[in-house]
């Protein structure tokens, strides 16, 4: 080492003997990995170690009293060694990182002067921290990058440290609970969140705590009064003695997902219903035809004897027929999905028909009262008014049901609003637009919100045994999405804290054109020019070919009837030329009446057809014409509308 006079650095400060030999002294300096220099305050040199011998000049055999400007000065315009070196002096110490040519090379250097103990000068300690540098430059660059990576994630990613406290929000995560990523930071999961999600996201975090393993589930929750399905997993992160330092989540939201399972799951159900309502329906209707039919015919027996009040029993019968044949077709409408005859209606008639009706079972006790928010109401909808009437009619009774002692309010209000926004709780669809309200509200129990998303589910009911089918929300389901509405359900939740409120949403319909209810079919008689002419009555029910065959006979026809298609089309096959007009069920075992129509056109010979349905599973339009099918009648029929139909074929076909 070539140096100055003053031998160690110690000696140059105080003169004294140093305590450490030279060579002891020189062998400690110069195992420093920096470069120390000892100057002067006016920067001359006047001690150094091996290693800024070797970085500034190794060739120069002595750098003592030169300027240290003049070995090296800081490449920044705004730094230089005289003003390090004065700060140091008036301050003791200063620093500074900057860019010093070394070796030919800039480097980045961290610059230390510190003023010596004697006040004769300052030591100068430079460290190279260019390689230093490139790596914070490269981990910096790389934290980038990854934050830019979990921002883009599509999922909610946040790390919490063992105290519930945040240490990582990617901008989903933020976005999500509408703050910024300094305002998560630091703060508490209570700090963040409602006290209800916050307490179930901490015990969340002490179960992975406590069993070090991950934690997955599926819940909904209530963010800005809107309801939101999340998919959650959480695991714990380890350091190398194992032990958990932070947990990571990682949500998905999955709320369109689930409305979309939701909407699978319901329409799944419907179909199911819809194909049991089949099958019950179509016996239940040739049940109500044969009620209904041989009512008609002890009717037509009767006139005779010109007794008033046997009649009047008969017209009973009849109404209760006509009434259980009207929920019959609600019903298959419903399951099938079917818009039913829509027209356009002024809702404000309608429901004060069904509240006058409702008036009478409901009990005085419980004040029934129905508003009509806009006294100027002009606006229609499009619905089948008998479906109307059942809807409101199921949520009354439903709002009386849920009164408990039958003391209480149930108020039903129609109101037209603009600018409506909303999640349906019945197909779990959003919707908007311009719709009329019609709302029933009860001051009863409530829903328990458990049971809210089962609540249109087919034969669901919370009601005792015989006291409800759970076919009353279903089929509002029906009525009101045949015709193109929602439904909205606030109960027992923090913005409707007492009672049920059920909202149907029925779209405006831009018409003031409004239908009225089709008046009940009333036949005249019909004189009968074709006595004596062969009909074929085709039905797998034995009751509904016999009441035919009474009916028919009454009126001088000639009746072959069958109650086995495969047998009927044999019969045909042999005497269809003696035939002048058939009439066949659809659903038999065998052949359908479809089924035994086409295989009758194959034959060559013209045969008017008449097909009686209580159910069909295929449309009746122009492609059943061509198979042969001249009229269709729905089971029960009237009479006298069957007699009509058969004398207008008989004289199309002659």
């Amino acid at each position: 080492m070539k140096n100055t006079p003053d031998t160690s650095l110690e000696q140059a400060h105080n003169n004294e003997t140093p305590s450490l030999s030279q060579i002891e002294s020189d062998l400690i300096l110069n195992s420093i990995p920096d470069n120390l220099v000892q100057c002067d305050f006016d920067g001359k040199v006047l001690w150094w170690n091996k290693v800024f011998e070797n970085t500034i000049s190794p060739s120069k055999e002595n750098l003592s009293s030169k300027l240290i400007s003049d070995l090296f000065n800081p490449c920044d315009s705004d730094v230089t060694l005289s003003s390090v070196i004065n700060e140091a002096k008036s301050n003791g110490a200063s620093e500074a990182d900057v860019y010093i040519l070394l070796l030919n090379n800039h480097h980045r250097c961290s610059l230390t002067c510190s003023l010596l103990s004697n006040n004769k000068g300052v030591l100068m300690v430079v460290r190279d921290i260019h390689e230093q540098q490139y790596e914070y430059e490269a981990v910096k660059h790389s934290q980038q990058q990854l934050e830019k990576l979990i921002d883009s994630l599509p999922y909610l990613l946040f790390l919490t440290n063992v105290k519930n406290e945040y240490i990582l929000a990617n901008k989903k995560f933020c976005q999500f609970v509408g703050l910024s990523k300094d305002e998560i930071i630091g703060f508490k999961v209570e700090d963040i969140f409602t006290d209800e999600i916050a307490e179930y996201f901490t015990r969340d975090n002490q179960k992975i705590l406590s069993e070090r393993t991950l934690v997955h589930y599926e819940s909904a929750f209530e963010v800005d009064k809107n309801n939101i399905s999340l998919s959650v997993d959480k695991f714990p992160l380890f350091d190398n003695e194992n032990n958990i330092y932070a947990i990571c989540g990682v949500v998905e939201d999955v709320t369109d997902q689930f409305q979309l399972q939701r909407q699978l799951q319901q329409t799944q159900k419907m179909e199911a219903i819809g194909q049991l309502t089949g099958g019950i329906a179509h016996d239940f209707n040739n049940v109500l035809a044969s009620i209904m039919g041989y009512t008609s015919l002890t009717k037509r027996r009767c006139q005779q004897y010109n007794d008033d009040a046997v009649e009047n029993y008969l017209n009973q019968i009849t109404r209760a027929g006509e009434r259980a044949r009207d929920l019959v077709q609600q019903l298959l409408a419903f399951s099938r999905g079917d818009v039913g005859g829509l027209k356009v209606l002024d809702p404000v008639p309608l429901a004060n028909e069904a509240i006058n009706m409702l008036s009478s079972v409901i009990p005085s006790s419980i004040s029934l009262k129905l508003k009509i928010r806009d006294n100027n109401l002009k606006h229609y909808i499009e619905i089948d008014p008998v479906q109307f009437n059942q809807g409101i009619m199921n949520l009354v009774i439903n709002a009386k049901d849920a009164i408990e002692d039958d003391t209480g309010v149930i108020d039903v209000s129609l109101k037209y609003m603009v600018n409506v926004k909303g999640i349906c709780d019945s197909c779990h669809s959003t919707f908007s637009g311009k719709f009329i309200r019609l709302s029933v509200s009860d001051s009863g129990t409530g829903i328990d919100r458990d049971i809210l998303g089962r609540i249109f589910d087919p034969f669901f009911t919370t009601k005792d045994v015989g006291k409800g089918s759970g076919m009353g929300l279903s089929m509002l389901h029906g009525i009101v999405h045949g015709s193109g509405g929602h439904i909205v359900v606030k109960s027992n939740s923090p913005y409707h804290d007492k009672g049920t409120t059920i909202e149907v949403y029925l779209p405006e319909v831009k018409s003031k054109k409004v239908e009225e209810s089709p008046a009940e079919y009333v036949a005249e008689k019909i004189q009968n020019r074709y006595a004596g002419r062969t009909l074929l009555v085709v039905d797998d029910e034995s009751l509904i070919t016999q009441y035919l065959d009474d009916l028919l006979v009454d009126e001088n026809y000639k009746i072959i009837t069958f109650n086995d298609s495969l047998a009927a089309f044999d019969y045909v096959k042999e005497n269809i030329n003696e035939l002048d007009l058939i009439i066949t069920d659809q659903t038999m075992p065998g052949l359908t009446g479809l089924e035994l129509s086409k295989n009758i056109m194959q034959l060559g010979n013209e045969i008017p057809v008449i097909l009686c349905t209580g159910y069909s599973d295929f449309a009746k339009d122009s492609s059943d014409i061509e198979h042969g099918i001249d009229v269709f009648l729905d089971k029960p029929f009237n009479d006298e509308l069957l007699l009509k139909n058969i004398v207008n074929l008989l004289d199309k076909y002659n």
